[in-house]
């Protein structure tokens, strides 16, 4: 049914609602004038018309007194903003059970509201609205169990603001109001996969993601792991749900059928020789993708290799041999060039080449070099270079030549020539393994579990830097952990606590505040996601 704006005004605070109205309200939709207290509007006049509205408003009561706006459905935070900046709102209450996205609270954020009530806020957004000393009242009451967390991966509810996916592998006492707590204090979510059945089960978990009208939720059901035949004895009326969803919710489920079960029941019903089409079809256009994408991945690779080999050739050159020839900027290897390589042994390299008398060759090449990076057994060993701002190297090179492959570049907030609180080097994660592309590693139990691999190596102008590693995650996009300098011990306690809880890991590593921690920072494939590593200085270590 058709939903309207309704703007309802009391003696103290202005209502937003965005509902169903009765045939008699339906007479004063657009109209200016008021029915029970309240102003009728269908969006799009509310959207082309907001000054006008707004006039109507202050001669329709006594707004300057209104110093509240309460939300009584989640929506689209951009019409109601401009009631908080021109009216001079205090209060912000948002009366109804679920959170909001992280783009909305930075939305309050930006006005002088002093309070603001809310069902559920992130432990990283509720402290931006600390600093602003902006009060947060939440009103979440129900706690999920450790049973929902484990399935989930999860350390604590907070993280369970950030997932899109979750699994649902285990039937306990308790479940389904873990999953609708859960929906509420959630806003990614994007899918659900159920790996156990019932029809009590699945319709609980169906009215649960219909009733969030905010978001087209998918639910997997996983055949592989039906051992009892629930999807194929309740086929018909799985499909009759599937319709439901698809036409009267905003939310939809699909099987996902296991390979035995494709392979015994759907490849029967295809004749042999559509069978061969299909097949043909498939290998080629894979066997295309393929050669398009190892030939992309083979031309950036060749491409950073030679600028590698040209940096450690002309510091080699620079430090022990003047007279040596040095490669040309522009990557071109001549005959000379490749006999030269061939004479350096890589123990020879290994013995000469390090930043103290690298650093005047590099600096040569761009005088923005400001150090080295080596993170063990990974291919992350390169200058680090700093611009005036932190997007000119995401798409140009070492050499300053644009390359999509960027480079690896310390924030330009920072201090090169001093280490800060919290000294943050970006890069991106290259398919070819380049740049940050091997960061993933830290991912790995096999690596983490030799403890060399967490040491991280930054040689800088004014000293050479051991940093051990303490937390490794994913998060969506955010720039809380991107902060540089704290103004207190108590500001920098806070943002220790926040990243090590963040941490897929466990690691014994001692981080105090008046330690020195370096952030490493990179994409993962999803443009919303980010893979991070903070490493704490080692004692002893900092000049």
């Amino acid at each position: 049914m058709k939903e309207y704006i309704v703007l309802t005004i009391t003696d103290n605070a202005l209502i937003f609602n965005y509902r169903t109205i009765d045939n008699e309200e339906k007479v004063f939709v657009n109209k200016n004038s008021l029915y029970k207290d309240s102003l009728y509007y269908t969006l799009k006049k509310y959207k082309k018309n907001f000054k006008d509205i707004s006039s109507i408003l202050e001669k329709l009561s006594n707004i300057n007194n209104i110093k509240t706006i309460k939300i009584m459905k989640l929506m689209t935070f951009k019409y109601i903003i401009p009631y908080v900046e021109k009216f001079n709102i205090e209060n912000i209450i948002l009366a109804f059970s679920s959170t909001i996205d992280i783009n909305d609270y930075d939305l309050f954020l930006l006005t002088n509201i002093k309070n603001i009530y809310c069902y559920y806020m992130p432990s990283g957004i509720l402290k931006k609205f600390q600093d602003k000393n902006i009060n947060v009242f939440k009103t979440l009451k129900n706690e999920i169990s450790p049973d929902f967390l484990n399935q989930q991966d999860s350390f604590d509810v907070d993280t369970l603001y950030y997932k899109k996916v979750i699994k649902i592998n285990k039937e306990y006492s308790g479940l389904i109001d873990d999953l609708e707590e859960f929906l509420k204090i959630n806003y990614n979510l994007k899918a659900i996969h159920v790996y156990v059945y019932s029809k009590e089960l699945i319709e609980s978990i169906v009215n649960l993601v219909k009733n969030d009208e905010s978001r087209n939720v998918i639910v997997f059901l996983h055949q592989g792991y039906d051992k009892g035949n629930f999807i194929l004895n309740n086929f018909e009326w799985l499909k009759e749900l599937s319709n439901k969803c698809r036409e009267d919710y905003t939310c939809e489920f699909r099987i996902i059928y296991s390979n035995s079960f494709l392979k015994n029941n759907l490849f029967k019903q295809l004749t042999f020789n559509n069978l061969k089409l299909v097949s043909v079809l498939c290998i080629y256009v894979c066997v295309v993708c393929l050669l398009i994408v190892k030939a992309y991945d083979y031309i950036e690779k060749i491409s950073i290799d030679r600028l590698n080999s040209t940096i450690i050739n002309e510091s080699y050159a620079s430090s022990d041999t003047p007279d040596t020839p040095v490669i040309s900027e522009d990557l071109e290897l001549t005959d000379a060039d490749v006999e030269m390589e061939e004479e350096i042994t890589k123990e020879e390299i290994k013995s000469k080449y390090t930043f103290e008398n690298s650093l005047k060759t590099l600096k040569k090449i761009n005088k923005e070099t400001v150090g080295y990076l080596i993170v063990n057994n990974t291919n992350i060993a390169y200058p680090v270079v700093q611009h005036n701002d932190n997007n000119y190297y995401l798409k140009y090179d070492f050499y300053k030549k644009k390359n999509s492959m960027g480079w690896i570049y310390l924030d330009y907030r920072n201090d090169s020539k001093k280490l800060d609180d919290n000294n943050i080097i970006y890069g991106h994660s290259m398919l070819n393994g380049t740049m940050f592309g091997t960061l993933k590693k830290v991912l790995n139990s096999t690596w983490r579990k030799n403890e060399e691999n967490l040491i991280i190596s930054l040689d800088t102008e004014t000293g050479n830097y051991k940093f051990k590693i303490f937390s490794v995650y994913k998060v969506d996009y955010t720039t809380d952990y991107l902060k540089v300098k704290f103004d207190s011990k108590s500001e920098k306690s806070d943002f220790i606590k926040l990243i090590k809880s963040r941490s897929s890991y466990k690691f014994n590593t001692k981080v105090d505040t008046d330690d020195k921690i370096l952030t490493l920072s990179t994409c993962t494939g999803n443009n919303n996601k980010r893979l991070v590593v903070h490493a704490v200085l080692l004692k002893g270590e900092e000049k």
